[in-house]
């Protein structure tokens, strides 16, 4: 209970202890007013009556008429004569019928109406005793009347006094509303500063305190931010073309040699410009590099229109051009426009070509190569290009043993997509350091049958190629939360969804509705991981996603995180329960930069958890750089 509702409850309590009191003692007054009325007015008709059946000198016929004049006109329930002897001379008397007044109230108040005596006298003799009784039926209405008026003026007063307090109490209270707010933007690691410092000391303490608290963890996180993307323009940068290095390609390599890979291959690029130390000596060290800033905008220009190629500066004169999706053909078309580009640059510098050119080995990788495959078989096409009479030699990928072929797999894909042939997989994320099981990370398999049975990796690749990858998603994601209770036991469950599905038409109004009706029902936590070079984008379709997120309690995760990002400011705005990269990401980064990252993260409650570790060498090596959360072979060999 809110400490609003607290105070209110408590002084609410107190006001109407206070009004029914004032209530009750107000009626306990009226009550023995009338009461005592009850007995005056018995008394007065009592005295004025015996004077009146005195002057009839003991006529019972006159003092019976006059007896009945006063009943008559009167609210008495009994008026009798009795003489000296105690004999009833004459009485009236009536029943009590107290219809307007509910039989509750005559239960709970008891009125006793007294009767009033006085002597009759006829000169100086005695004629009889005469007694008089107010009939009570009238003080029952009357209470009954002033109760209900009481209790209509105390429920008005008390209305009154109620919203008066709820308005006070909001009055007094506002500056710890802020405060709460406040409060809960730190719990999500949002900085929110107090400008409006409350009158209450108390509460302006609390509020100074949590602005100071506040505009340190601000200022580590803007610190982090700085230091980081200084840090990057270091590593993932060539300071003298611009162009990114080698360390940002290795980083960045994995995105595209996996079985999910957005392509399916194409083709490396290898340029060598050979002849630099004798430019060098010819032209100067300066003039050399204006060559290469040249060269550097020529590579740009011939890969712009290339979705998601990089650009790379090896070292002092080779340079990397990966071109995802591309084929042969085309990749030495580019290779020969980009040669003689180098040498128009190399004329207009007063080179000999013949002495300084440029040489270009292609690799036809595949998706299913690892980083060293390609790297090395991009290193034989450039030495075979350097002999080469034109200087260009295209090395191709050994040919893949297809299981079928991709009309076969195009058709099994979507008989499995129409029968629900999907099965989760899971795989253990454990932190090393608390010894305990982080979560676990879900994958499919496809089942036809109990003799044909394929693994992500083997359908995925063919999949994406037809198309159907999305369709797929569509797929598991109604799986996971519309039936997967009976599947899954584990208390939490991360499910990482491509920026293909996500950025599909169709994607977000299913999620929505999906969501919508399941998300409730779900019996463990679910985390979406998200790739990075998706969410730093800020669009507004990923703004959609965060918010739809969140508003049914799922928390995000971020894939393929190599820190790539101008500002990080993002982070802030996502807040993701964690961020995973490639073990060789973490291994690879500076002092200074991982202290950057881990100061972001940790300012706003991050974890940072390596993929692909599969061995305990490289699991050691990760400890000793403060990465204790792990995925991957090795947590088959960790103990928990």
């Amino acid at each position: 209970m809110t400490l609003f509702k607290q105070i209110a409850l408590m002084l609410s309590i107190f006001l109407l202890i206070i009004l029914a009191t004032v209530l009750i003692l107000n009626f306990q007054s009226a009550n023995k007013g009338v009461q005592d009325r009850l007995y005056d007015d018995a008394k007065n008709t009592a005295t004025s009556l015996s004077l009146s059946l005195g002057s009839a000198n003991g006529d019972l016929s006159m003092m019976s008429t006059m007896i009945n004049a006063n009943f008559d006109s009167g609210n008495y329930s009994l008026i009798s004569l009795v003489d000296v002897e105690n004999n009833s001379l004459y009485d009236r008397k009536t029943e009590s019928d107290i219809k307007t007044v509910p039989k509750w109230f005559i239960s709970l108040i008891e009125l006793q109406a007294p009767i009033a005596h006085a002597n009759v006298s006829a000169g100086w003799s005695q004629v009889g005793i005469l007694s008089v009784q107010s009939d009570s039926t009238y003080a029952y209405k009357q209470l009954y009347s002033i109760l209900i008026d009481l209790l209509i003026y105390f429920t008005i007063i008390a209305l009154v006094s109620l919203v008066t307090l709820n308005l006070l109490l909001h009055a007094v209270l506002r500056p710890l509303k802020e405060v709460q707010k406040q409060a809960g933007a730190i719990t999500k690691n949002e900085f929110i500063i107090q400008s409006n410092i409350p009158y209450t000391k108390e509460l302006a303490d609390v509020v100074l305190g949590m602005n100071n608290m506040v505009s340190k963890v601000k200022a580590m996180f803007d610190k982090g931010n700085e230091e980081l993307k200084a840090h990057k323009e270091l590593e993932y940068v060539d300071q003298d073309t611009q162009l990114r290095n080698r360390k940002y390609l290795i980083d960045r390599l994995p995105a595209y040699l996996k079985a999910d890979a957005s392509y399916e291959g194409g083709v490396n690029m290898l340029i060598s410009l050979s002849g630099i130390i004798e430019a060098n000596e010819k032209l100067g060290r300066q003039n050399v590099n204006k060559i290469f800033i040249k060269i550097a905008d020529i590579f740009r220009n011939g890969t712009k229109n290339i979705k998601d190629s990089i650009v790379a500066r090896i070292n002092g004169t080779e340079f990397s051009l990966l071109l995802p999706n591309y084929s042969n053909e085309e990749a030495i078309e580019l290779a020969k426009n980009i040669q003689q580009s180098c040498k128009d640059v190399i004329e207009a510098a007063e080179l000999d070509p013949n002495e300084t050119f440029a040489s270009v080995g292609l690799y036809n990788y595949r998706h299913s190569d690892s980083i060293t495959k390609l790297l090395s078989k991009s290193d034989n096409a450039l030495a075979q290009a350097k002999f080469n009479h034109e200087n260009i030699h295209l090395e191709k990928a050994e040919d893949a043993i297809e299981v079928m072929g991709k009309e076969a797999w195009k058709l099994l894909i979507n008989k499995a997509i129409e029968k629900e042939r999907f099965s989760f997989v899971s795989w253990s994320v454990i932190d090393t350091k608390a010894k305990k099981l982080s979560h676990n990370v879900l994958s499919i398999n496809l089942t036809l049958d109990k003799n044909s049975s394929y693994g992500y990796a083997q359908f995925m690749a063919p999949a994406i190629q037809s198309g159907l990858s999305c369709n797929i998603y569509k797929k598991i994601v109604d799986m996971l939360f519309k039936n997967s209770s009976m599947m899954l036991s584990a208390s939490t469950y991360s499910l990482r969804l491509p920026h293909e599905y996500l950025e599909d038409k169709d994607t977000y109004g299913n999620l929505s509705e999906l969501l919508r009706a399941n998300a409730a029902l779900l019996t463990f936590k679910v985390i979406i991981e998200l790739p990075d070079r998706l969410v730093r984008q800020d669009s507004k379709l990923i703004r959609e996603y965060i918010e739809l997120f969140r508003k049914y309690g799922i928390s995000i995760g971020i894939f393929e995180f190599i820190g790539e990002s101008k500002d990080y400011g993002y982070l802030q705005e996502l807040r993701p329960v964690y961020i995973k990269g490639e073990s060789s990401y973490f291994l690879t980064q500076s002092d200074q930069s991982l202290s950057a990252l881990r100061l972001i993260t940790d300012t706003l409650g991050i974890s940072l958890i390596a993929v692909g570790v599969s061995d305990t060498l490289t699991l050691e090596k990760l400890k000793a750089r403060d990465i204790h959360i792990v995925q991957g072979k090795v947590t088959e060999m960790v103990d928990i």
